[in-house]
This record gives C-alpha cells, sequence and structure tokens, in this order.
C-alpha cells in the first residue's frame, strides 16, 4: 500500500483547511456587513471553525492521547471563567481587547472557546477508528465500536453529572446572564415569547456551557460508534444505508445549502410545527444531493471542491 510522505500529507490537510476558512471568510463578510472591513472577516462560523480545527487536528495528533485529554478538559472546565474575564476587561486593557477579538469575534454567536477542546478530543477516538481501519479486521473494528460507544455513554453521563458539582465560577447561571452576554442565540425567542425562564430546562442544554459540550460530544460518539458498527462491522449495504451515506459524504454542501433556507424556520414555526418541517426538510436536502450525484456527479458541490483543493496523494 505504501506510506504517504509526512509533506504531502501536511500540505493536502494545510490547503484543505485554509479553504474552508476562506470559505468561512466570505460567508462573514455577508454576515458581519454592519461590522465594517476588514474586521467582520474574522469570525467563528461553523466552516472557518471547520478549517481551522483540521489544522488543530493535525498537529494535536502528534501528542500522547493523555495530552490531548488534558488539553481539552482545561478548555472545557476553564472557557467561562476565561470569557467572563476578557468580557469584563476588553474595555479597560488594549491586549484583552484583542484577545477578546480573536477569541470571540466581531459577531459572536461562537467563540473559539470552548469549542476548541472538540478539535483535541477527535483526534483521540479518530485515532481508535484509524487504527482499526489500518488492521482490517472485523475484531479490531468491533473493539474500536465498543470503545467509542462505551465512551459515548460515559461522556453523556458526565454531561448529566456536571451541573451538580460545585466547582464555583466556572459553572454558575450568572455567567451567562443575558446582561452580560448578549449574543446568547435564545434571547431573541424568549423576547418575543416574553418567557424569562423555562421551567424544567436542564442545563447540558445550555449553550457553551461544560455540560453542553460533554454532551454534544456523547451523543455524536454514539452516532458514530452506531454507524460504524452497521456500516463497517455488520457491512449493511441497503437501499437504507445508501441514503444515510448521501448525508456523510455530502455533509459540508449540505452545511452550506441548509444556511439559504434557515430564515424560513426562524421564529416562524411553533415547537410542534417545527420538528415536522425539519424532518421534511432534512429529506428534501437529501433528495436535492442525490440528484446532484446522479446528474451531475456532484460536480462543484463544496465537498467536491474540497476533494479538488486537497489534490492526490502518491504513495
Amino acid at each position: 500500500m505504501g506510506c504517504v510522505p509526512e509533506k504531502s500529507n501536511r500540505n493536502k490537510i494545510l490547503k484543505q483547511g485554509s479553504f474552508l476558512i476562506l470559505l468561512g471568510s466570505f460567508y462573514n463578510l455577508l454576515l458581519n456587513a454592519n461590522c465594517g472591513f476588514p474586521q467582520n472577516i474574522w469570525g467563528w462560523n461553523i466552516l472557518f471553525f471547520l478549517g481551522f480545527s483540521q489544522i488543530i487536528c493535525y498537529y494535536s495528533f502528534k501528542m500522547v492521547r493523555w495530552a490531548r485529554l488534558v488539553i481539552g478538559l482545561t478548555i472545557l472546565f476553564l472557557t467561562l471563567g476565561i470569557r467572563e474575564a476578557l468580557y469584563f476587561g476588553k474595555d479597560n486593557n488594549p491586549v484583552i481587547a484583542i484577545i477578546y477579538f480573536f477569541v470571540v469575534s466581531p459577531f459572536p454567536n461562537y467563540s473559539l472557546l470552548p469549542y476548541a477542546a472538540i478539535s483535541f478530543f477527535s483526534t483521540v477516538f479518530g485515532e481508535l477508528i484509524y487504527e482499526s481501519i489500518t488492521l482490517d479486521s472485523d475484531v479490531a473494528n468491533m473493539r474500536s465500536t465498543h470503545s467509542v460507544i462505551k465512551y459515548g455513554w460515559v461522556l453523556l453521563i458526565i454531561a448529566l453529572l456536571v451541573p451538580f458539582i460545585d466547582i464555583g465560577f466556572i459553572i454558575t447561571l450568572d455567567n451567562v446572564n443575558p446582561a452580560k452576554y448578549p449574543f446568547i442565540d435564545a434571547i431573541s425567542i424568549l423576547i418575543t415569547y416574553f418567557i424569562q425562564f423555562i421551567p424544567g430546562s436542564p442545563l447540558f442544554l445550555l449553550k457553551g456551557t461544560p455540560s453542553n459540550l460533554f454532551f454534544i460530544m456523547g451523543l455524536s460518539l454514539l452516532i458514530i460508534g452506531v454507524t460504524y458498527y452497521l456500516f463497517d462491522v455488520l457491512h449493511i449495504n441497503n437501499k437504507i444505508a445508501k441514503i444515510l451515506s448521501i448525508y456523510g459524504k455530502y455533509s459540508l454542501t449540505l452545511l452550506l445549502i441548509q444556511f439559504l433556507f434557515l430564515p424560513i424556520f426562524y421564529q416562524k414555526l411553533t415547537i410542534v410545527l417545527f420538528f415536522q418541517f425539519s424532518i421534511g426538510y432534512i429529506f428534501l436536502l437529501g433528495l436535492l444531493i442525490y440528484f446532484w450525484e446522479k446528474f451531475g456527479k456532484s460536480i462543484l458541490s463544496l465537498d467536491w471542491m474540497f476533494k479538488k483543493v486537497g489534490g492526490k496523494i502518491k504513495d
């Protein structure tokens, strides 16, 4: 099979990561038109973050596993305290203001922290799957599946337990007070429906908290583990499997396309209609990609361009 040269592999990852960052920058120009140029180029939208994450994953992969886990956990539990300090210090200290700009960005719906932790955690679990693929053994695939699903459940349990652990300023509702963090997405919805508090709303659904990230990563690992088991261990290849594979093969294209139709959903549907429309919307997007692949060979799709940018690597 040969060995992929380190330099070629590095260049491919850097080019693909830079391509996503460039796309994210163009998206920022459209989204942050009122912020002024060139400040509005910077911003941690999902495309921008994916490009950055790809580069970070490459370099973090060179570390031992325990180091990646420690860095990820450190980011998780210190993020709210760091952002709190940056928020209060940015108006008084120019250095802190610059750090705040790069970490949070002018349009702070998303932030580098705490989501950078995912870049370090993902390489650990990705390495487990990669090792089983390299061994090309059903036994190895099964062990990797068990490990991924097991750690997925562990992270979900941690997500449920973390809110009950009192560790001071790091996890407190005061740190996500809308008066201090006016960019929380839920504020506009709360104002629209005159709701100040949602009784029984679990803390792991509160965006950006350690509990929320543990929940996201745990749920993601469970989904990855189950799909890996069905397609790579049991080798299921029926029509349903082929349909589901479309969403994985063209995830970047679907991500970009769905942005175009988000205004249809935002604050226009009740919670009952939202789920019905969402299921239909996901189905229509998959159908669109299916015909694009069948009749257009997926040419000019984002995933097609992503592969072309990376180029071919010779063994």
